[in-house]
């Protein structure tokens, strides 16, 4: 029975959420509770989301979204009809969860309880340019053309046929 530190970043249907937007909260936090759930930071991400392209979902098109981000503590095995129980609810557009590695969960907690304004994730990384990878190609010589030592470009490859020895011409 382990239990895991679990990120949700749910799209919610913006005219369902301005018309009842406690009731959406709530009825999150109630499935949530049902399998046991820690809420331990629950807050809004970016209350008027434009989406990237419209998603169609009960023959409705979505252009925007409310984003509603939740970390709770849970069971990992009852994570699974959790997100079962997520398909039925006709206030959400989309979700993606993601599990916390241990190492990070109290900067992340810290920076979700404590960091003002929406989007407060991509906020935090774009003040640390190492955090996304700003400049940085990759950290492996050969994919920036340079061989092993550093300075000489590496080998050409060799294709090789895998059907069997190469035939004489």
């Amino acid at each position: 029975m382990t239990i895991a530190l679990y990120e949700t970043l749910f799209a919610l249907d913006s005219t369902k959420v301005a018309a009842d937007t406690d009731g959406v909260k709530t009825a999150l936090h109630n499935n949530l509770e049902k399998y046991g759930a820690e809420i331990l930071v629950a807050r809004p991400w970016d209350e008027n989301g434009k989406l990237a392209y419209p998603i169609r979902k009960q023959n409705v098109t979505h252009k925007k979204a409310y984003f509603y981000i939740i970390y709770y503590k849970m069971e990992s095995t009852k994570q699974a009809d959790f997100e079962g129980d997520l398909r039925i609810n006709e206030s959400l557009i989309r979700q993606i969860t993601s599990r916390v590695d241990p190492k990070w969960a109290e900067t992340i907690l810290d920076i979700a309880k404590n960091e003002t304004g929406s989007r407060f994730a991509i906020k935090g990384m774009a003040d640390d340019p190492s955090a996304t990878g700003e400049g940085i190609i990759s950290n492996d010589p050969l994919s920036r053309g340079m061989g092993m030592d550093g300075d000489a470009p590496p080998p050409p490859r060799r294709s090789r046929r895998m059907d069997g020895p190469e035939k004489p011409e």
